[in-house]
């Protein structure tokens, strides 16, 4: 259905994507008090988590979707188990639509995605008090709010309007103080765009008085369909790399109020994808810098 296009429609396909992504594989820990079979002392039945800080711009798995500064602000909150999350990111500088011929404006919504899940976490048998592993299945719908009509009136935006994954999360806890091994597979089930993604990843926590750090890095990968649509090319395969570092402090004189710092860089590995997105004027590599706070009510 994707690949019946013309072919004419590819440069404007690339036209709204860029190297770098915000890996979907989530780097940040998932709170789960909701104990399987396995066993062991559970925590408090609830979490809620919010967040908001300027970036430097904002990507989504390979595209850019708004080439200047931004605002995001995000949160999740889980009940034994469920979760709920919600993230906004909102134009802060003036940045070119690459939808069509008009600039974004400051303070315009450019991306929205609500995700549902259940983190079932799985109790180490040799120590309850210990996590061993996650299994969180998942649907997320995303959209790109300020965009128009990518191929004109009568074909709609995929990107746009049919992005409803399906999917499963798992992370393994490994005996390594601090190190954990995650994958993921998504399907979107949207009716009028079947494809599939997925990442492989990993992420290390560093826990400090002072400060935490956590690192992480993953790898993605979709079917034929899935990169038809973002850049051009009728491909399978791994296809780009994420690289992150989180820096996270507490504010002494609030409780459950955290500063935070983030770097994350993002690239395209394929030559040929480098150069789809060279030819529409974009790069094979991007670099995110964010700043902001993080509450954790108790």
């Amino acid at each position: 259905m994707i690949r019946s296009a013309s072919l004419r429609l590819v440069p404007a396909i690339v036209a709204l994507c860029a190297a770098g992504a915000v890996a979907a594989l989530d780097h940040e820990q998932a709170f789960s008090p909701y104990v399987s079979s396995l066993g062991g002392p559970a925590g408090s039945p609830y979490n809620l988590d919010l967040q908001g800080g300027l970036e430097s711009k904002v990507l989504d798995d390979g595209r850019v979707v708004h080439d200047d500064a931004g605002i995001d602000v995000h949160g999740k909150g889980r009940a034994y188990g469920f979760g709920l999350g919600l993230d906004t990111d909102w134009a802060l500088g003036e940045a070119q639509d690459p939808s069509r011929p008009r600039k974004t404006n400051p303070g315009e919504l450019v991306r929205f995605a609500a995700t549902i899940d259940w983190a079932l976490e799985i109790r180490d048998p040799r120590n309850a008090t210990l996590p061993l592993l996650q299994i969180i299945p998942h649907f997320t719908y995303i959209t790109y709010p300020s965009e128009g009509y990518v191929y004109g009136l009568d074909n709609q935006s995929y990107l746009k309007r049919s992005q409803r994954w399906l999917g499963v999360d798992a992370w393994w806890m490994t005996p390594a103080d601090g190190v954990e091994l995650g994958a993921s597979l998504e399907q979107n089930v949207s009716t009028q765009w079947r494809s599939t993604r997925g990442w492989l990843g990993a992420r290390e926590f560093v826990k400090d008085v002072a400060v935490d750090l956590s690192f992480w890095q993953t790898v993605g990968f979709g079917d034929s369909e899935y990169r038809w649509v973002t850049i051009g090319q009728d491909r399978t395969g791994v296809d780009t790399a994420d690289l992150g570092a989180r820096a996270t402090m507490p504010f002494s004189t609030v409780k459950g109020l955290f500063s935070f710092a983030q770097v994350e860089l993002s690239y395209w590995l394929q030559k040929s994808a480098r150069d789809s997105l060279k030819a529409a004027g974009l790069d094979g590599g991007n670099v995110v810098i964010s700043v902001g706070l993080e509450w954790q009510p108790e």
